[in-house]
């Protein structure tokens, strides 16, 4: 950024601290950018205030995605969760309402299918897209799609083998937008890789 660091950054940094989590204002943008392409968020311009949560077998990344120029503020700001788990299955996505980093453009790759999951609740509330309906079966079963129900999710969940990128309207950068966005991203992935019951 060739202005001052985005407001709040100081405050993120010691919540970061206290927590335990790695920080990084101005975060590695090349590790970032291998998430892309998205298949429902815009890329954003660059990232700030990078917050890393580890454990074993997987880490999670929380950072403000920033929708600007480095020396213009965003008209809003929000946050993502980065998530790497070896056991995250299939690459499906799923969004509920428009937000501002809703992707709109398919420019370097066509838009991935939209699918049905054959569950009444799930296909009348979100918008799911894989390469097939089992792709979108697996990677949001039945578990996974109570819990975000029961939440009344909304924003974008893109899981692919091996991690998740997540984005929960609402949660500013600030210290409880991250707190906030911490315990979401481990409840989902914790959701997620939950070992398919056998019949």
């Amino acid at each position: 950024m060739t202005g001052p660091s985005p407001q709040g950054s100081s405050l993120i940094a010691q919540w970061a601290a206290r927590s335990g989590l790695g920080f990084e204002l101005s975060p590695d943008d090349a590790w970032f950018r291998r998430w892309e392409p998205h298949d429902t968020i815009a890329p954003p311009s660059r990232y700030y205030n990078s917050c890393t949560w580890t454990t074993y077998p997987g880490h999670a990344v929380l950072v403000e995605p920033w929708y600007a120029a480095d020396d213009v503020e965003p008209l809003e700001r929000g946050l993502l969760a980065f998530a790497v788990h070896h056991a995250l299955p299939r690459r499906a996505a799923m969004r509920v309402g428009e937000h501002f980093l809703t992707r709109v453009a398919f420019i370097e790759s066509p838009p991935p299918p939209t699918v049905t999951l054959g569950d009444s609740l799930w296909d009348a509330h979100v918008t799911s897209f894989a390469m097939s309906q089992s792709d979108a079966e697996i990677a949001f079963h039945p578990r996974l799609r109570k819990l975000l129900a029961g939440w009344g999710f909304q924003g974008h969940l893109e899981i692919r083998p091996g991690g998740l990128v997540l984005f929960y309207p609402g949660l500013q950068p600030t210290p409880e937008g991250y707190d906030r966005l911490l315990r979401i991203v481990r409840e989902v992935v914790a959701k997620a890789v939950e070992p398919t019951p056998r019949r």
